[in-house]
């Protein structure tokens, strides 16, 4: 049940409803006690979400496309991240790691190392990262477009 949470602590029993929308929180709680027990509870939370969901459905992009870097993001870019793999020797090779799904439930991953023999430097490795990244997402969202 995406979106919703069971609570059981000392003073609170019930469901607890989260819903994103345009970068927004929406979130409500259905108590046990006030809705008539566990069970009745959940009922009403899915109906609930059920309806705003109808109200308010997400787009199509956001669906399929991160619109907004999240917080632990350095690079600034949806996708794009500097991190560093292992060489055969254990080595530790510098790269930017560009992430993407091209199909809903699946991941792909390419790296740009630097100081390396692939670009040589960082902004030169950077920079072809998120022109990678935009022509993947370009890919994702011509693929959402109808006909």
């Amino acid at each position: 049940m995406k979106g919703i949470s069971r609570i059981d602590s000392k003073h609170t029993r019930g469901w607890f409803l989260r819903i994103y929308r345009r970068g927004k929180v929406h979130s409500k709680m259905f108590s046990d006690g006030v809705h008539g027990g566990r069970e009745k509870a959940l009922r009403i939370a899915l109906a609930y979400k059920e309806e705003y969901e109808r109200r308010h459905p997400p787009s199509l992009i956001s669906t399929r496309l991160r619109l907004r870097p999240q917080k632990n993001n350095t690079s600034g870019i949806v996708g794009v991240s500097e991190t560093y793999a292992r060489s055969k020797k254990g080595e530790k090779l510098p790269c930017f790691c560009v992430n993407w799904s091209p199909r809903r439930n699946t991941s792909r991953a390419k790296k740009f190392f630097y100081h390396y023999r692939d670009i040589g430097s960082r902004e030169a490795a950077f920079e072809a990262a998120v022109a990678f990244r935009r022509e993947r997402e370009a890919e994702i969202i011509r693929g959402l477009e109808p006909l």
